[in-house]
Order: structure tokens, then C-alpha cells, then sequence
């Protein structure tokens, strides 16, 4: 039996990852009634996770900006065949800002396997992953942020201003409302602006349901970006229309 808090963030972490929940299924997963699963879903209603609806309850997009360790778990098979062709766009010894979220970090797994990159990121899972590998790691300083694991501020704007790399991958949380790559963390969107002008290649890494995926702060316009890195799972139409703006990997 769980704790009912326990109960209401493994419902809501199920929800990230299936976009769906249904109250006989949750009632029969945790041994409780269906009057104890409603009045889960109609408390994190209240919170702005989710919408209830008949039988069940769907999650809420862009209304929230979930905690990395949730996020990580969304979509993590498109995450990962993501980030390996990215892998493939890295020329040996060059130098790398990787952001935050979470398919940047299956790009850092990645990278642990590989040697004689300098790299340089805002996120600390991927400084903790890397911390092992044989590339040279430095993680920006500044004022941590809970939501995205990472930091930010202007000690961190003042250590990417004083360099310049070969390339950056950056994250999204979705562009459906914006025409370019976005952040629901207005502090994150300005350190990714500044990432990008240090960047002379510039990849935004992002799984196919980020065309249908709504995010409050604009980080930079598709015109600036070498490419967007997706699944080959996206929509045509969407892709050909980006793909006036900007380049787009499939994988």
C-alpha cells in the first residue's frame, strides 16, 4: 500500500509518460478504491497537472513546467535515438556546450563512452555524468535552479561570454505556439540565447511531440539554428514547413 503522497506523484509520473490514466486501472495498480483515485486526480487537478475526464484524467501541456527527474522518464526511446545522431554530427576533439533537459542528457551518457572533447554545460546531471569520462569537463558557475538541475545567473552568463565552441546542443519544451525553439524557464531561454551566440554550430535537440507542444519563452528564431534534431515519427507537413526556416535531422 502506498503513502498517499507517494501515490499521487507515481500517478502523476505515469501520466507524463503515457499523456493518459484511468481510474479502474490506477484503483486496481494501487489497492485502493475508485473514490480514493478521483479524489487523487482532483487534487493534482488543482495543482495544474492534469484535466479529469470521464473515467480517467489526461495530462495538461504547457500549463506547468515539470521537475527534470519526471521529464526524464517522458519519451525516453526517442530521447536516446536522438541523441545518437547527434553523436554522429561531433568532429573528434572539438569543443561542446551541452545544455539542459533531458535529451541532452542521453546525449552525455553518450559521450562517457568517448574521449578528448572539452565540453561545457549549465546542467549538473550532465556534469555528474560526465565527471567520469575522458573528456575535459566544465561545469558554469551561478544560482542553482530546482526545476531544471541546473544553473544560471550572471556568474554563468559571464563564463559563456568568454568563450566560443564548435557546436551546442540545446534542448526544447516545444514550439507548437512559438516560431522557434522555446523554454517554459525564462532564466534557462536567456542562458540558451547566449549559448547559441558562443556557438559557431547550433543543434536543438527535440522529440517528434514537440511540434505539438506549447512552451511560454522563445529562445532564439529557427533562422539562427544549424538544425533541429527529431524523429522520423513527426509530422511531414510540419517538418517540410520547418524545414523552410531551418534544417531538420530525422532519426
Amino acid at each position: 500500500m502506498h503513502l498517499m503522497n507517494e501515490r499521487r506523484e507515481l500517478i502523476l509520473e505515469e501520466l507524463i509518460t503515457a499523456g493518459t490514466v484511468y481510474v479502474s486501472e490506477l484503483a486496481r495498480k494501487y489497492q485502493v478504491t475508485y473514490e480514493t483515485i478521483r479524489k487523487d486526480l482532483s487534487q493534482l487537478e488543482k495543482k495544474g497537472f492534469l484535466v479529469k475526464c470521464h473515467g480517467g484524467a489526461t495530462l495538461k501541456q504547457g500549463a506547468i513546467e515539470n521537475p527534470f527527474k519526471i521529464r526524464e522518464k517522458e519519451n525516453a526511446s526517442l530521447k536516446k535515438s536522438i541523441a545518437q545522431k547527434a553523436l554522429t554530427l561531433l568532429p573528434d576533439n572539438c569543443s561542446i556546450i551541452i545544455g539542459t533537459g533531458s535529451t541532452a542528457l542521453e546525449l552525455a551518457k553518450l559521450l562517457v563512452y568517448r574521449s578528448g572533447f572539452k565540453i561545457f554545460t549549465d546542467s549538473l546531471p550532465v556534469a555528474n555524468i560526465l565527471i567520469s569520462s575522458e573528456n575535459q569537463v566544465f561545469l558554469f558557475g551561478g544560482e542553482l535552479r530546482d526545476k531544471s538541475s541546473s544553473v544560471f545567473g550572471g556568474w554563468a552568463l559571464s563564463m559563456i561570454n568568454e568563450i566560443q565552441v564548435d557546436v551546442c546542443f540545446l534542448g526544447t519544451d516545444g514550439f507548437s505556439n512559438l516560431n522557434g525553439p522555446s523554454s517554459p524557464s525564462s532564466s534557462d531561454a536567456y542562458i540558451d540565447k547566449v549559448i547559441i551566440a558562443h556557438s559557431d554550430k547550433r543543434y536543438i535537440l527535440g522529440d517528434y511531440t514537440k511540434f505539438s507542444r506549447k512552451s511560454l519563452y522563445k529562445i532564439c528564431d529557427w533562422g539562427e539554428i544549424t538544425a533541429l534534431i527529431t524523429n522520423d515519427m513527426a509530422d511531414a507537413s510540419q517538418v517540410m514547413e520547418l524545414e523552410k526556416q531551418t534544417r531538420v535531422i530525422l532519426c
